[in-house]
């Protein structure tokens, strides 16, 4: 999620009820947002209205809920491990035969 500072200053301080150099002193204690948008897959702009919100979510919710296709099933944690089994279980079956 992303957001300019001064709307995240306001959020910051009228949730919390801090006042601004408080406010300041936290977001500058973060990482920059920006450097924070360089490093994500997905970012989704949260200076809008609710209702950009959703439609960004309702977005990114179908895009990360596709099925995989075949490269990027290999390339997961589950191809990764479903890779190792069968290496593992050929290995086995050529040793046992």
């Amino acid at each position: 999620m992303g957001v300019d500072t001064e709307t995240q200053l306001q959020r910051l301080m009228a949730r919390d009820g801090i006042n601004e150099e408080d406010a300041r002193n936290r977001i500058n204690a973060q990482m920059s947002l920006d450097l924070k948008r360089s490093q994500a897959n997905i970012v989704i702009d949260n200076s809008g209205s609710l209702e950009d919100l959703e439609e960004q979510f309702q977005k990114v919710l179908a895009q990360v809920t596709r099925p995989l296709t075949w490269t990027e099933f290999w390339l997961s944690r589950q191809g990764a491990f479903s890779a190792r089994v069968h290496c593992y279980w050929s290995t086995c079956w050529k040793k046992c035969s």
